[in-house]
């Protein structure tokens, strides 16, 4: 899987949110960055030549693109590699760091551990 920045992770959201999207419709979803609109496209065409965007139709100059990557599949991956780079893979120390960093995320996780048990039943 290719990196992906943050800047071009922003503009990913979009695209998996709405499946299919011109540039006009992402230039006006991400105007509180207060980027230009020459920055957004080289953006998108940063995620083309990565090939986690495609384009699905055109119109004149103006494109639909489409996500290629899978949204839960590059999380997956991207928190595989957060985990191995920084708690030897190991989600058991990542959640450990987080206790001992504020003990609200203990209570978080028995929470939702709680809740997790109930689903199961």
């Amino acid at each position: 899987m290719k990196r992906i920045s943050d800047a071009e992770l922003e503009i990913m959201k979009i695209i998996w949110k709405e499946k299919a999207v011109k540039s006009k419709q992402i230039i006006e979803q991400v105007k509180d960055f207060n980027w230009n609109d020459n920055t957004v496209r080289t953006l998108i065409n940063r995620l083309i030549q990565k090939k986690a965007v495609g384009i699905s139709e055109k119109n004149g100059k103006e494109y639909t693109f489409v996500p290629l990557i899978d949204e839960e599949t590059y999380k997956l991956e991207a928190t595989k590699k957060f985990l191995v780079t920084f708690f030897h893979g190991s989600v058991l120390e990542f959640l450990e760091f987080l206790i001992d960093y504020d003990k609200k995320y203990y209570e978080e996780i028995c929470d939702f551990l709680e809740h997790y048990e109930d689903l199961e039943k």
